[in-house]
């Protein structure tokens, strides 16, 4: 599940303006004949988002899977894999 707002660079709360200035941003920072696959996915987010129907129906209907791009995005730089302490080993296990 790509978010359209991060794609975008606009908080979830924007309105149609905000957003649809993001997209002409975008767009001119990345033209379809520089790159292809950038331009698709502004594109794409733009139409998920681009007014009040549009954001509610996404924001209600948009449940497909993320894939490991999009997980390594959300991720933040100062993300640092570390074996899980014991308390939540059990957990997980189903311990008491």
């Amino acid at each position: 599940m790509i978010d359209p707002y991060r794609v975008l660079g606009v908080e979830p709360a924007a309105n149609d303006e905000v957003i649809r200035a993001a997209y002409l941003a975008a767009i001119r920072d990345s033209p379809p004949e520089r790159d292809r696959q950038r331009f698709e996915s502004v594109r794409t987010a733009y139409e998920a988002i681009r007014d009040h129907r549009r954001r509610v129906a996404h924001s209600l209907f948009d449940c497909s899977p993320p894939n490991v791009e999009d997980l390594l995005s959300a991720v933040s730089s100062d993300f640092e894999p570390r074996p899980p302490n014991e308390r939540r080993l059990l957990r997980v296990l189903g311990a008491k």
